[in-house]
């Protein structure tokens, strides 16, 4: 198995190229995904979290948490986000290492889609780190144009990630993504048979 760490800040494009990979044949573990399920009705962090934050971060009429509302209460408080992440994080780690467990003995490419893998501390768990970067001006464009989200928003969530500096010097392969779909599928081309080649 190769493990390959993808990441990039909020807005970069990431989801998309994941999902590039995926067409051409990567195994994708979506750790956004892990975090939608590890929240659920029910699951223990669901119970830790209204717990922590009320009954206001629960959707109207729903017992879902509404990760829009959790968003707002904690990106503007690092304190919040920080107890946010101590209830989530462990839960997100201990079921990627679940599902890379069924990869473990094959000679899949298996692409680990996490915007946190810095933060989480899994950069010296993975074989290549792949990163997509972006300019900061069309990345706040495009979640403007496809999230709806407000500058202030956009602000608070760049904020709380890592700097995408920091993010590129730790990659193996970068990725330029501030053109058209079209150049980002040529680079997913030139990156799967880079990780083919690494893999073999």
């Amino acid at each position: 198995m190769l493990l390959v760490g993808l990441t990039g800040g909020i807005g970069a494009g990431k989801s998309t190229f994941a999902a590039l990979l995926a067409e051409r044949g990567a195994l994708l573990i979506d750790a956004d995904r892990l975090g939608h399920e590890a929240i659920a009705p029910g699951e223990p962090a669901w119970h830790s979290i209204v717990d922590q934050f009320g009954d206001e971060v629960l959707a109207a009429g729903s017992m879902e948490i509404d990760r829009k509302v959790l968003g707002r209460i904690v990106f503007d408080e690092p304190r919040k986000l920080a107890s946010l992440n101590a209830i989530t994080h462990p839960v997100i780690l201990r079921n990627i290492a679940d599902t890379l467990d069924a990869f473990r003995h094959t000679d899949r490419i298996v692409v680990l889609d996490a915007a946190l893998i810095i933060e989480l501390g899994l950069a010296d768990s993975l074989d290549v780190i792949v990163v997509v970067a972006s300019d900061t001006e069309i990345r706040k464009a495009r979640l403007i144009r496809d999230r709806g989200m407000t500058g202030e928003a956009i602000e608070a969530r760049m904020g709380a990630q890592a700097d995408p500096e920091d993010l590129i010097a730790k990659a193996d392969i970068v990725v330029r993504n501030d053109g058209s779909l079209e150049n980002l599928v040529t680079e997913a081309d030139r990156v799967w048979s880079e990780l083919e080649s690494r893999s073999s």
